[in-house]
């Protein structure tokens, strides 16, 4: 377990009279105080080859033992016995055995503020011979330049997941960044902790200071993360970065005038700059790099790229330093295990490129709610479905078979039915859904059940036609069609609370008496073995606080089943639309990048694609771009473009505004889904549904040929372009200002199978019960 707590070692180097002579001083320390006096070991000359050689461009990494980490050594320890000298020198070793009589770790915390002519050097490869490690290559032995500041700051609260905004700017008039790559690569590095909830990702790609703005007006973030070109501009004495202007040239920022522009976002904690030059200052002001204006300016923690850092290397610290936050460790112990991470990685020097700028005294910029452990599934019910103190979660699968729908009357075990808790829609979004009533779910099937290929793969039967479902194409959507709140594991059923002893015992009986109970009823209560479900289209219903099952009846058109208790509808944030034209082409340079929403909120199944959305408005049409994250790339079956959202796609829901509307109020006829899916032969299946006749489901196919789309498959995934006419909307009333109601969806189909693993949208409430439920959509906002 690396160390988490830490003494201080308070180390402040202060220039003297006499060029190249330097006042050491132990402020504090386990040990007590010292003093000494340096000789800065390296005339510039020297100090600038090293600098050379350790920061120049690297095509790749080295085998650890190259003559670049001899350099690196060498250097290291020249420089720690110089520093460390006399007293100095002993009260560190003295202090190095405190902490470690008291298992803490000892954090060097470098003040550099009276000697600015020294915060160029790499202080990050001090190297103790005595010790045969690098210092930060340690979680026991961190070193952070420190600046202390008159107010102090607190750890901030949060619950993950943390939030990451990255802002990419690549200007035209500058070398070249590859930009898709780098958000690529920032998204390779966090992957696995966005798909844990550990982390969350929003990209801001060819970043504007507006951009930029916007940006941290629509979200709360607690960590922005640069990638560009920075600079150090010496005859303001300033460190700069490059964002973009209107027209994609340099838009040179110093440190203190970004430091101005995001000081008021108090949950900001954390900058992480991926900047050549982003760490330099000048020696006639040591608060003039980016990083220190920063700092001075209240943001805690600033970590900055003193060299040029390869792809490989930044993948790999980004995604060990973020892991740690998100576990709960100080960003000093952060830090040194990313760096650990990137020298295990056969990496020799490019570990000490990364400076830590800090002003927490402690290197607590968080306080993790859940870093203790892994956080609840996405989309899982909260803590409060654990057992008895001291007992460990414990879940038994029960499949049941087709069930009626939860009402007044009937047996005790109804409500001890959980559902899976894998699969129960996020707090606040809803209650779970019921135990299913459609075609399709558990082993148990019926004679005329049709099969529904997202429960156990396979190719379906044939099924009746059926006009309600768009001219018997295929069997209805069942509830496992993600886009109907499907598309869960092939493991149907229900799952049990946590419980222990006598009564688990009670709870295993009671299901199994209503399972039985509910096979032996099956044939008489429903003659011929046909759902209810079949007899209308009405949506699963949640469960019922009552405890008790009914037979539901089928429900009048435009009204949803009796006692239905549907979830406040809660503020989600809109869906912003802006002004401008763009050209359906595949090519996104026409593109605004005003980063409008994720599609990352899961709706229900395993699906882990996600997407980007950006929105564009003229008085001609609405345009949609999806920079979807799903390298499976399994497209739709083309001969079904009415089931496009059984493939890999992006749908938009899209109606009036929903100003007015009750919770109970079922689908309008001007509602629609627009279908995009993956190409077939280079054309992309595209595909128009509107509600059926009661409302209560989108199943009726328009007329599509007025959409236009174009998608570009990456190796990360897809990138789709589309066109809208408003007039294919029938939506009135289409000018600035204006508000409609809307949804954006990414779907991925399950491998081998034209059948859905599951679906993320751009609105955290959107479940399966609410899907024909256009009150609970989000507000899509034409910006003038």
């Amino acid at each position: 377990m690396a160390v988490l707590d830490y003494l201080d070692f308070d180390l402040e180097v202060e220039a003297t009279a006499t060029p190249g002579s330097y006042l050491v001083s132990v402020l504090s320390s386990p040990r007590g105080e010292a003093s000494g006096q340096m000789s800065f070991p390296f005339n510039p000359d020297a100090l600038e080859n090293v600098i050379l050689k350790l920061g120049r461009t690297r095509s790749g990494v080295r085998a650890i033992g190259s003559p670049t980490q001899q350099l690196a050594k060498q250097f290291g320890s020249t420089l720690y016995d110089s520093l460390f000298t006399g007293e100095v020198g002993t009260c560190f070793r003295r202090s190095l055995d405190e902490a470690d009589a008291h298992g803490k770790g000892l954090r060097v915390r470098l003040r550099l503020g009276k000697a600015p002519q020294l915060a160029d050097v790499p202080w990050e490869y001090l190297y103790p011979s005595s010790l045969r490690q690098f210092l930060v290559l340690s979680t026991r032995t961190p070193v952070v330049r420190y600046l202390e500041q008159p107010r102090s700051v607190a750890p901030l609260q949060i619950t993950t997941p943390m939030q990451v905004l990255v802002a990419v700017s690549s200007p035209t008039n500058l070398a070249t960044l590859d930009v898709n790559a780098e958000v690529n690569r920032i998204r390779t590095a966090l992957g696995e902790l966005e798909q844990s909830g550990h982390v969350r990702v929003t990209v801001i790609g060819n970043a504007s200071l507006a951009e930029l703005r916007r940006a941290l007006r629509r979200g709360t973030f607690h960590v922005l993360h640069f990638i560009g070109h920075g600079g150090f501009n010496p005859n303001t004495a300033e460190g700069m970065l490059a964002f973009e202007d209107e027209n994609h040239l340099a838009h040179m920022v110093s440190g203190s005038d970004l430091a101005t522009m995001i000081h008021d976002h108090s949950t900001l904690r954390l900058v992480l700059l991926n900047a050549c030059e982003g760490a330099r200052q000048s020696p006639a002001d040591p608060l003039g790099g980016v990083a220190q204006s920063l700092v001075a300016q209240g943001i805690p923690a600033v970590v900055a790229m003193q060299f040029e850092i390869t792809d490989q290397a930044a993948t790999v610290f980004s995604s060990e330093f973020y892991a740690a936050i998100a576990d709960g460790y100080p960003i000093d112990a952060a830090l040194a295990e990313a760096r650990v991470a990137v020298f295990s990685d056969d990496n020799d020097v490019e570990w000490g490129t990364p400076v830590l700028y800090l002003r927490a005294s402690d290197g607590r910029i968080f306080d993790v709610a859940n870093a203790a452990g892994p956080p609840p599934a996405h989309g899982g019910p909260a803590a409060a479905t654990a057992g008895a103190a001291g007992a460990g979660a414990r879940v038994v699968p029960v499949v049941v078979p087709p069930w009626p729908q939860p009402g007044a009357g009937g047996g005790a075990g109804a409500a001890a039915l959980p559902a899976d808790p894998g699969h129960l829609p996020p707090p606040g979004h809803g209650e779970a859904p019921s135990a299913p009533s459609g075609p399709g779910y558990g082993s148990v099937s019926t004679p005329s059940g049709p099969y529904d290929p997202g429960y156990g793969g396979g190719e379906p039967p044939s099924a009746p036609s059926d006009p309600g479902y768009g001219g018997g194409e295929s069997p209805p959507p069942g509830p496992s069609d993600p886009l109907y709140g499907g598309g869960v594991p092939s493991e149907p059923g229900a799952v049990a609370p946590a419980k222990s002893g006598a009564t688990w015992a009670v709870v295993v009986g009671a299901i199994a008496a209503v399972v039985a109970l509910a096979v032996f009823l099956w044939p008489i209560v429903f003659p011929g073995g046909t759902p209810v479900s079949s007899q209308s289209a009405v949506p699963t219903s949640p469960f019922s606080v009552s405890p008790s099952v009914t037979v539901p009846t089928s429900p009048s058109p435009g009204r949803t089943t009796p006692r239905q208790t549907w979830p406040p509808v809660r503020e989600v944030a809109p869906l912003k639309v802006f002004r401008g034209s763009v050209r359906i082409d595949g090519n996104t340079d026409d593109w605004q990048w005003q980063l409008v929403s994720r599609a990352d909120q899961r709706i229900a199944g395993e699906s882990t694609a996600t997407g980007d959305i950006y929105l564009m408005w003229d008085d001609e049409a609405l345009y949609l771009l999806a920079m979807v994250t799903d390298p499976s790339h399994d497209a739709p079956d083309p001969t079904q473009p009415s089931r496009v959202f059984r493939g890999d796609s992006v749908i938009l829901e899209l109606g009036p505004n929903n100003d007015g509307m009750d919770v109970e109020d079922l689908a309008r006829p001007i509602d629609a889904y627009y279908m995009f899916g993956l190409p077939t032969n280079q054309i992309p299946v595209i595909a128009i549904l509107g509600p059926n006749s009661q409302g209560t489901s989108f199943e009726a196919p328009r007329d599509s040929r007025t959409l236009d789309a174009a998608i570009t498959i990456t190796r990360e995934g897809y990138v789709l372009e589309a066109r809208i006419p408003w007039s294919t909307t029938r939506l009135n009333g289409v000018q600035g200002g204006a508000v409609f109601a809307a949804n954006v969806q990414v779907s991925e189909r399950r491998s081998n199978s034209f059948s859905n693993l599951g679906m993320m949208s751009t609105n955290p409430q959107r479940s399966a019960a609410l899907r024909a439920h256009p009150a609970y959509w989000q507000d899509l906002e034409l910006q003038p």
